[in-house]
C-alpha cells in the first residue's frame, strides 16, 4: 500500500470516528449512538463499516 493511500485511509477513518456526529448535528440530523447516517441519502446503518460501503458504492466521487 502506498504512503498516499494509507495517508488517505487514516483521513477517511479520523473523519468518520472523530467528526461524523458533530457534522449530523451541525446539518440538523439527530444520530442516536451506535446508529450512522449517510450524509447524502440520509440511510441508517448500524457498523460504520457498512456506511463506508454504502458511500463507496452508492456516492462515489
Amino acid at each position: 500500500m502506498s504512503i498516499a493511500a494509507r495517508y488517505w485511509r487514516r483521513m477517511v477513518r479520523a473523519y468518520h470516528l472523530a467528526c461524523a456526529r458533530d457534522d449530523a448535528a451541525a446539518h440538523g440530523v439527530s444520530v442516536p449512538s451506535g446508529v450512522w447516517v449517510c450524509h447524502v441519502c440520509e440511510l441508517p446503518v448500524l457498523k460504520m463499516t457498512t456506511l463506508v460501503r454504502h458511500v463507496r458504492a452508492e456516492h462515489v466521487l
